[in-house]
């Protein structure tokens, strides 16, 4: 027993440092444009060549799943999968603008969505685009480019989650009527989203062409044509951007164009798996593509990346003792409910009560704990052992060890 808690101890305790790096210990998501990748006629001028930079940036993030847009030769698709090994797999959007299914001229010329993936870690796939039965939707997204759906069973280590990733392809340009459009396609997404899978893990991701902080439009108000998504931060069925920050800290997802447009937003579900301040615009490719940006030769944009722990433990916070966050949990060891007494002002708490083999048995919530305060963190049926309170604030995090009688 004495070695499985060392254990537990040092791998919550150690403070990581992930630095938007891929983990065998968490799961890695990365959208990407690939500037109409494959195309004959736009883009890149030479496919092989950006087939070859792709290779080698995808090996370089080494991510878990991919959302890719702009994908347009099914051809040179097939030989960037081949040659990234046996432990990857991919699906293509049936649709794309002005194409509702494979065959024609419209869709194999097309900006068609597609998933990569790592088949050790997915397993029942299913996918599906969003919102086909609607004519607005069509519209609204870029005629026919709608939202395309993967759920999966995620497995890391020994825990699954099942999780639905939505690829997106927002409509460009920056009139009134792309902004329009942009804004009743992103509600209605959001409408059907809170409809259909108001409890599932979600992540939106890829090209919205638009920023998420203000409007690219020139000649619409300050505010995103996404705000129906990543406004909406009070109801049950709430969203979250994890790339907002960036935007705000002036950074660019293009690398001609000074806005982050490729995003990632996340529903309450899977925030709490989120690493915190893993997502990343993926600027350090030039390390494997020196002339990424200079050449023009792979793609205008970069990838975008984030990673969470599926057994929600692993944070980019320091650790402290309890006594700095001034906590003291009590009685100690107990039988029944535990208090933590709080002696100092803490906001945006995680409370959460994990068992000695890292399962998370359960989580709460707090906007703000006032000094003096007390709180009674969910304590279910257990038996008698030892379990950890991890509880995390924006700042920092800290575990108490409980002991169960």
């Amino acid at each position: 027993m004495k070695k499985h808690l060392l254990a537990l101890l040092l791998y919550l305790l150690v403070i990581i440092d992930l630095h938007a790096q891929s983990s065998s210990a968490t799961l890695d998501v990365v959208s990407w444009n690939i500037e109409w990748f494959g195309s004959a006629t736009d883009g890149p001028a030479n496919d092989n060549l950006q087939r070859e930079n792709a290779k080698k940036i995808i090996r370089y993030l080494d991510a878990d799943i991919y959302g890719l847009v702009e994908m347009v030769d099914t051809a040179q698709i097939r030989r960037l999968v081949d040659s990234l090994g046996s432990n990857y797999a991919y699906i293509i959007s049936d649709f794309c603008s002005n194409a509702t299914a494979p065959g024609s001229a419209a869709w194999r010329n097309g900006q068609k969505l597609m998933f990569l993936y790592k088949k050790d870690i997915f397993s029942n796939v299913r996918t599906r685009g969003l919102l086909r039965s609607s004519t607005e939707a069509y519209t609204n997204w870029a005629s026919g480019r709608f939202p395309f759906l993967l759920n999966a069973d995620v497995t890391i280590g020994s825990i699954t989650k099942n999780i639905n990733f939505i690829v997106i392809h927002g409509k460009a340009g920056s009139t009134a009527s792309d902004y329009d459009r942009r804004w009743l396609g992103a509600q209605e997404l959001k409408d059907t989203l809170d409809q259909q899978y108001p409890n599932s893990m979600n992540i939106i991701f890829g090209d919205f062409n638009d920023a998420l902080n203000q409007t690219i439009s020139s000649n619409s108000g300050p505010e995103s044509s996404y705000k129906p998504i990543i406004a909406d931060s009070t109801d049950a069925d709430h969203y979250k951007s994890i790339t907002l920050p960036l935007a705000y800290a002036g950074q660019s997802s293009m690398t001609t164009f000074p806005n982050v447009i490729d995003n990632h937003v996340i529903s309450n579900e899977l925030e709490p798996y989120y690493v915190l301040n893993s997502a990343k615009i993926r600027t350090d490719i030039t390390a494997v593509v020196p002339d990424y940006v200079t050449a023009d030769n792979t793609s205008d944009h970069y990838p975008v990346f984030s990673n969470y722990s599926l057994a929600g433990l692993i944070t980019s916070v320091p650790n402290v003792p309890a006594s700095m966050l001034g906590l003291v949990a009590y009685p100690n060891p107990f039988s029944g409910d535990v208090s933590v007494k709080a002696s100092k002002r803490l906001t945006n708490v995680q409370v959460r009560l994990v068992d000695v083999n890292g399962r998370v048995l359960s989580t709460r919530y707090y906007g703000i704990i006032n000094a003096g305060s007390v709180f009674h963190p969910e304590i279910p049926s257990l038996s008698s052992g030892v379990y950890f309170l991890a509880i995390q604030t924006k700042q920092s995090k800290t575990l108490i060890k409980l002991i169960r009688l």
